[in-house]
């Protein structure tokens, strides 16, 4: 059973990990296990998610100076306090591990994340240009952490960090359906 969660573990992070070259592979070993029954997808999946966050915070704090839709920064603006409330709960949870606060997606562009170039390319954007870029880059997070949360939901174990799965599952989703409506034919 061990191997099978690691195994899982170390599927996860690769997969969601890309760059120009692979890294070497250390040997992983085993996170800190809190009594609420977390395993080492619960941890990954958490600290996959602050990655993801994180990034897209950054993108979204753009949104009031340099965007041509009101509403499109409103949302943003929505997306934004809900990311960072966001961030807080998956620190809890992951702190209630007793996994490592660090970061192991520090540097890595994986799917669903803003790039930094893109990020710093949508800094040098205004109006209808922005508009159009920022909508991109968040239907790409909104559809990668929604399939993520399912996979958390499929394969975790700790019950809080999976009710927060499930609600982020619903957010994104809700998400997708309120930026399809900023952006569709008006």
């Amino acid at each position: 059973m061990k191997s099978r969660v690691y195994g899982c573990l170390l599927v996860l992070v690769l997969a969601g990990c890309g760059g120009t070259s692979p890294a070497p592979v250390a040997p992983v070993s085993p996170p800190a296990v809190a009594e609420a029954g977390a395993i080492s997808t619960d941890v990954a999946w958490s600290q996959l998610m602050i990655a993801l966050d994180q990034r897209m915070l950054a993108a979204l704090e753009l949104a009031p100076q340099r965007t041509a839709d009101k509403d499109l920064s409103a949302f943003a603006t929505d997306v934004a306090r809900r990311h960072e409330a966001e961030v807080v709960r998956l620190r809890e949870l992951l702190q209630a591990t007793g996994a490592p606060e660090t970061n192991p997606h520090e540097g890595h562009d994986m799917p669903g994340m803003i790039t930094k170039e893109n990020l710093a390319l949508l800094a040098t954007k205004s109006g209808t240009a922005f508009d159009t870029m920022l909508a991109d880059s968040l239907r790409t997070h909104f559809e990668q952490c929604r399939m993520l949360a399912g996979s958390e939901q499929s394969a975790g174990a700790d019950p809080a960090v999976k009710a927060l799965a499930a609600s982020v599952e619903t957010t994104r989703q809700a998400d997708l359906d309120r930026l399809a409506t900023l952006t569709g034919p008006r």
